[in-house]
């Protein structure tokens, strides 16, 4: 075989590969969800991927105070492994998203912070309730979409509930933003 022929041939050969790659490539590409080629997409130029944006001040509330759910009750508690009660709960998810340490008492809580109206509520607000017959006996932390998290006596457990259920609307006292939280966008800094 002539050398002239021998490079038709394998430059024929080179093409038939190329293109059979280059149409299992268009067909892969077809098949790979969109979200798979956005992520490799977010590498930076030395190849490591870019970390997830941080979750928003609502998202990380509302996760710890989700890890919270079914804690016992206890009277005084300040502990998950022990117990909590109200305002146990509420210092305890603070310190959590590394904020300022709060009282151990509903009532001491609601002189913090401002008065917040029903129709200004964010995620993060405190709520009271007059649960025992004295102003502000019970506060739980707001989590959007009219609910809120505590740790209720009745129950016995840390637990979800919605400000327009009867008992709540019936025993409810006010809402207190504290110091730094005009709105969720403005929310502080935090750690973990």
């Amino acid at each position: 075989m002539s050398s002239q022929l021998h490079r038709l041939v394998r430059t024929r050969a080179i093409g038939l590969v190329l293109g059979a790659f280059v149409v299992s490539a268009s067909a892969w590409a077809q098949e790979v969800p969109a979200a798979s080629l956005n992520a490799a997409a977010v590498q930076s130029k030395n190849g490591a991927e870019s970390p997830p944006p941080a979750p928003s001040w609502d998202q990380r509330l509302r996760r710890i105070a989700s890890d919270f759910m079914g804690t016992r009750y206890r009277l005084g508690g300040s502990s998950q492994d022990t117990g909590l009660d109200c305002s146990g709960l509420i210092k305890q998810i603070w310190q959590r998203l590394g904020l300022a340490d709060l009282p151990h008492q509903a009532a001491n809580m609601a002189k913090l912070g401002v008065p917040v109206q029903l129709r200004d509520i964010q995620v993060g607000d405190l709520v009271f309730f007059n649960t025992t017959g004295k102003q502000n006996s019970h506060v739980g932390v707001y989590i959007g979409d009219g609910r809120f998290v505590h740790a209720s006596s009745v129950l016995k457990k840390v637990t979800e509930n919605s400000l327009s259920e009867s008992y709540y609307q019936k025993t409810f006292n006010g809402i207190r933003r504290l110091a730094g939280f005009d709105s969720a966008n403005d929310a502080p800094a935090l750690s973990e």
